[in-house]
């Protein structure tokens, strides 16, 4: 994940708030807060590198039907998606029906060493199936959509499960482990059986599904995992089982650097200029230094005509205090409770309220710190400014701040896994959880694609909106912006327009950024050209 510096603010008693603003230097985004069915670009799917898929792109380029990547220097037509992509897309579209899956062939800084000994214990997970997708999707978007008598009749996180537990599939998948994986150890399963994580010696899964784990190395990082370069589910699972996660997945937080390419977007040492220029005493100055295009709390609901903050005690703001929301942080982001008060004080916003850290990767208030933002103000800007403007637009709500632990090789999926156990699998989920991190599409796996997208419609169904930065860099996501030997945009020809994720889920509310109202200038959506 690479921070978007973005933030969600959310007026959680009517649950509706309406557009968005930015400044030339920190995106402050405003989101519609309704658990809706937006449009999406879904990832694509990159076949392995086999000769089967030179075949396709020979077929394909010569029989017109779709442009060549690459340079247009020849005459010949240029485009974002080369062959190979687009008709991995098409495969795509059977879902993981077919069973088989495969590796992105550009694995951002991993390389693959030796080949597995077989006695390695690899836990993998296996995603199954809802009972009826198809039902769900249509229960989900019959409660989202406004127009329906249905609409927001949410349901119990019980009804939920009914609706979607698929217990004969996960019988057949744990009797299929028991006949053909008897030394796999069944770890733990999650409360409505989505995922089912087991364990076993990598000559297990060898067998099972039909392919060949190695070892790969991070070129920058002391670390190792066990991955293949591609895997086929056995006939009998293909019915009852989705994907399978970690065995061919490399979606994890990115690198800090690759070879060859530019990754710095701006310095995290405190004596940089960057950290100078995003930091002041006190709003009079930080106004003084930015002018008439600043935003604030207070023009937010001047601009989109909010509702005034309810007063103490009052009904409607007893009411706000029965609702949630929850940030999401990483990457060592912290923030600081006396630096929020200072906050507060200064826009007439409420103190009652206070900020709590959800059970996670980190227990207590450990990722909130006054000293470590004083020694490490670079480690405070994203978690600040969302904890400060969420709590600035609706102060009476309940809020948290949901942790999962900086940059690993396990990052991703312990993003999946805490995602699951935090919200999917809670009997209360928060009606609102704000996400301002995003990945390229190109690096989350299908199996990780389906998992996700059935967790947002089940919170979904219960109420809950997903509200997820959508980024600064449009449809090439932030790999475009990076230089590759002085070049930019040198990843749209290589793996193609990459949206950031999980912003592209079709269940989650993805949030843009416009500019111009703060000053009184009409108002402009921010693009990528």
């Amino acid at each position: 994940f690479e921070s978007r510096f973005v933030s969600i603010f959310c007026f959680s008693t009517t649950q509706v708030v309406e557009a968005a603003v930015a400044n030339s230097m920190l995106w402050l985004l405003v989101g519609c807060v309704l658990a809706v069915d937006v449009g999406c670009v879904w990832s694509v799917a990159t076949p392995s590198e086999t000769s089967e898929d030179a075949r396709e792109l020979g077929e394909a380029l010569e029989a017109g039907d779709e442009c060549r990547a690459g340079s247009s220097d020849s005459g010949q037509q240029s485009c974002g998606l080369s062959a190979v992509q687009l008709r991995g897309q098409r495969r795509s579209h059977l879902g993981t029906e077919s069973g088989y899956e495969a590796a992105p062939a550009h694995k951002f800084g991993w390389m693959q060493s030796e080949r597995c000994a077989g006695t390695e214990l690899h836990e993998l997970a296996f995603v199954v199936r809802p009972r009826s997708l198809a039902q769900l999707q249509e229960v989900a978007l019959d409660r989202t959509n406004p127009c329906s008598p249905n609409y927001r009749k949410w349901l119990s996180r019980t009804e939920v499960s009914d609706l979607t537990r698929n217990e004969q599939g996960l019988l057949e998948l744990r009797a299929h482990l028991r006949a053909h994986a008897p030394e796999a150890a069944i770890l733990h399963a999650s409360r409505d059986g989505d995922l089912l994580r087991v364990r076993a010696p990598v000559a297990t899964w060898e067998s099972l599904l039909s392919t060949e784990f190695f070892v790969y190395k991070h070129e920058e990082h002391n670390s190792t995992i066990l991955r293949s370069h591609s895997y086929l589910l056995p006939g009998a699972l293909k019915e009852h089982v989705s994907g399978v996660l970690q065995a061919i997945n490399f979606e994890q937080f990115l690198p800090k650097t690759m070879p060859g390419i530019d990754l710095n977007t701006g310095s995290r040492d405190t004596q940089q200029p960057l950290f100078s220029a995003m930091s002041w005493d006190n709003f009079t100055e930080l106004q003084a230094s930015k002018g008439p295009s600043l935003v604030s709390p207070t023009k937010l609901h001047k601009i989109y005509n909010m509702p005034a903050v309810a007063e103490r005690g009052s009904d409607l703001a007893k009411m706000q205090a029965k609702t949630s929301q929850v940030v999401f942080g990483t990457i060592n982001e912290h923030w600081s409770p006396s630096d929020r008060t200072r906050f507060e004080e200064a826009f007439g916003s409420p103190q009652d309220n206070y900020v709590k850290q959800l059970k996670g990767q980190t227990e207590g208030f450990s990722m909130s710190g006054d000293a470590w933002c004083r020694q490490n103000g670079s480690d405070c800007n994203e978690a600040n400014l969302d904890v400060q403007y969420m709590m600035a637009m609706s102060p009476w709500t309940q809020i948290g701040y949901w942790y999962d632990p900086s940059s690993d090789e396990h990052g991703f999926w312990t993003f999946l896994k805490d995602f699951m156990a935090r919200f999917v699998d809670d009997d209360h989920p928060p009606q609102v959880i704000s996400i301002s991190y995003g990945m390229p599409e190109y690096l989350v796996s299908k199996s990780a694609l389906v998992l996700f997208e059935t967790l947002a419609m089940k919170l979904a169904l219960q109420g809950t909106t997903i509200l997820v930065a959508s980024g600064d860099d449009g449809a090439a996501s932030f790999l475009a912006r990076k230089k590759l030997h002085g070049e930019e945009c040198w990843s749209v020809p290589l793996i193609g327009l990459q949206v950031s994720w999980p912003s592209s889920s079709h269940w989650v509310t993805s949030v843009g950024a416009t500019v111009g109202p703060a000053s009184g200038q009409p108002e402009v959506v921010c693009q990528s050209n």
